[in-house]
């Protein structure tokens, strides 16, 4: 008999947990949609504004960005990119998590100059699942540039 009880109990709570589960992600997909940024280390570029709880755009790391993607699409060439960037100084820069915890800053490898190329947060637009919603935040490159830029990259392969 106790343990038929202790079952049903585990039952309800899991049954609790799934339902939290869902509202939690239902919640979290509603906000995307409609252009929040919701957590996580903000892309290079930008800082979260603690006020309004939305990505604004840090100035000198914007030019870098605009930097990046103008270079790429004239040498189409990741490699070359990552050696001017290196040549140049420019690389992540030290960041302080909430918790304390600090990121040191390090120089661009292939991997992140690729992610940052194909990342479409930069022309002011939020991802969620598969698709492209309008951001709340403020864009550091237009369309047509992340358009060329992604043409270049798929003519690599």
């Amino acid at each position: 008999m106790g343990r038929l009880t202790l079952n049903i109990l585990l039952s309800f709570a899991q049954f609790e947990r799934e339902i939290i589960s869902e509202r939690t992600r239902d919640k979290m997909g509603a906000a995307r949609m409609k252009g929040k940024w919701m957590g996580g280390l903000p892309p290079f570029g930008y800082q979260i504004d603690k006020e309004k709880q939305i990505l604004s755009v840090k100035p000198d790391e914007a030019e870098d960005v605009k930097f990046m993607f103008e270079t790429f699409i004239k040498e189409k060439s990741i490699t070359k990119l990552m050696w001017l960037l290196k040549e140049r100084g420019i690389g992540h820069r030290e960041y302080l998590c909430r918790n304390n915890r600090v990121l040191p800053a390090r120089p661009f490898v292939k991997q992140t100059i690729h992610k940052l190329l194909r990342n479409p947060t930069y022309t002011g637009k939020v991802v969620y699942r598969h698709k492209e919603y309008p951001g709340e935040h403020e864009a550091i490159i237009s369309e047509e540039i992340f358009n060329q830029a992604q043409e270049a990259m798929s003519g690599k392969r």
